[in-house]
């Protein structure tokens, strides 16, 4: 099937969902790309956050460090710059657990700010998902309407005149299948590996928990 050819024999609301696929399917595909570029960079980096810095003994309290914090980069920066900040109230408290919780709350909210970082884009990839192929089918249903209309006006109801018009109208049910099903791969996949990013920075911020309230107490 000739796509111009089936754009061009279209009615307006037809052409319409057609334009509005395909400018959904670009939209899905800008996002993947980005998405992709933006988690290899977020697990490049912190895999050489693990291979350089969490391999040192005492890495929490030699990480707070201004020098040393200098080569980290990624999600993991953000969560040792908020400890970075707190250096100077929590020796104000001298229970350990009054630190433990103010370390506790203030790297989960770090943490939501990250997740809520990664989870951009999402919103759109998964109303592409859901809505193109319910777009692809109302204009499938409006081109046959349109077809089977003009054949009961021709009153040639012939194999030639019906199929051609019907497989123009199919054509919008194949875009929108066709920019839903990347979509909802992509959605699906950037929603674990978010997930599994938070989940391990997670880890890593109760590591520095434990490390960082402990040396205070210490101190």
């Amino acid at each position: 099937m000739n796509f111009v050819h089936a754009l061009s024999q279209s009615s307006a609301v037809l052409t319409a969902v057609f334009f509005l696929l395909i400018a959904m399917s670009f939209a899905s595909w800008y996002i993947i790309f980005w998405k992709g570029m933006m988690l290899k960079r977020e697990y490049a980096a912190y895999k050489k956050f693990l291979s350089e810095h969490a391999s040192i003994k005492d890495w929490p309290q030699w990480l707070m460090i201004g020098k040393n914090l200098k080569n980290v980069e990624g999600s993991v920066k953000f969560l040792l710059e908020e400890i970075q900040k707190l250096q100077p109230i929590l020796p104000r408290y001298e229970n350990h657990e009054a630190k433990k919780e103010i370390l506790t709350m203030h790297l989960l909210q770090t943490l939501d700010e990250i997740r809520s970082w990664l989870d951009k884009g999402l919103t759109i990839l998964a109303s592409i998902g859901s809505s193109a192929p319910f777009i692809g089918l109302f204009g499938t249903v409006w081109g046959i309407y349109n077809a089977l209309t003009n054949i009961a006006a021709q009153g040639n109801a012939g194999l030639s005149a019906v199929a051609g018009p019907m497989g123009e109208a199919l054509v919008a049910t194949a875009i929108g299948l066709f920019a839903a099903i990347p979509a909802v791969l992509a959605y699906n996949t950037f929603v674990r590996l978010n997930r599994l990013l938070v989940q391990n920075l997670r880890h890593v911020a109760e590591q520095m928990t434990v490390y960082i309230s402990n040396a205070n107490t210490r101190n």
